[in-house]
């Protein structure tokens, strides 16, 4: 469940920077997942005023702080069942090699690119690559690693 990848941490709180998001929906709970305890990490962190609701597939792993780090934390059930029409600047799926093994992942991923603007990830998902034009799917290489921005317009 551990993720040490430097890149996608710094790519994380790069993208978050650069877009200026005021509700992100972190989907795997990245700051849990590397064992942050705040919203800072390397010198870069999520600033108090953005929204920051995660999404998470490991529950078994429970730590107070995350309850301080995040603003509101369901699971995957729980998002799927949830019929209100929240919306989102960005959603960030990364890890997801471990994370597509999940149950209701790939169901998470369709809901939450009907209510987002830009999508971060990882990997390429069939079901986003196919719901946008080429030109709104940027690739960005980081040190040999693709990872991809979706813009979904939301």
């Amino acid at each position: 469940m551990i993720l040490k990848n430097e890149n996608d941490i710094y790519l994380y709180f790069e993208t978050i920077e650069q877009l200026e998001p005021k509700h992100i929906l972190d989907v795997g709970m990245f700051l849990k997942r590397i064992g942050s305890v705040s919203r800072k990490v390397m010198d870069r962190e999520v600033l108090a005023d953005i929204r920051l609701d995660g999404i998470d597939f490991f529950p078994e792993k429970k730590f107070a702080v995350w309850e301080c780090i995040y603003d509101s934390i369901i699971d995957a059930a729980s998002f799927l069942k949830d019929r209100r029409e929240e919306s989102y600047d960005l959603a960030v799926f990364l890890g997801t090699e471990t994370l597509t093994q999940k149950p209701g992942f790939a169901e998470t991923a369709e809901k939450a690119a009907k209510c987002v603007r830009y999508l971060l990830a990882d990997q390429n998902l069939q079901q986003w690559n196919e719901a946008l034009p080429k030109s709104r799917i940027k690739e960005l290489n980081l040190e040999g690693k693709l990872y991809f921005l979706f813009d979904f317009g939301a």
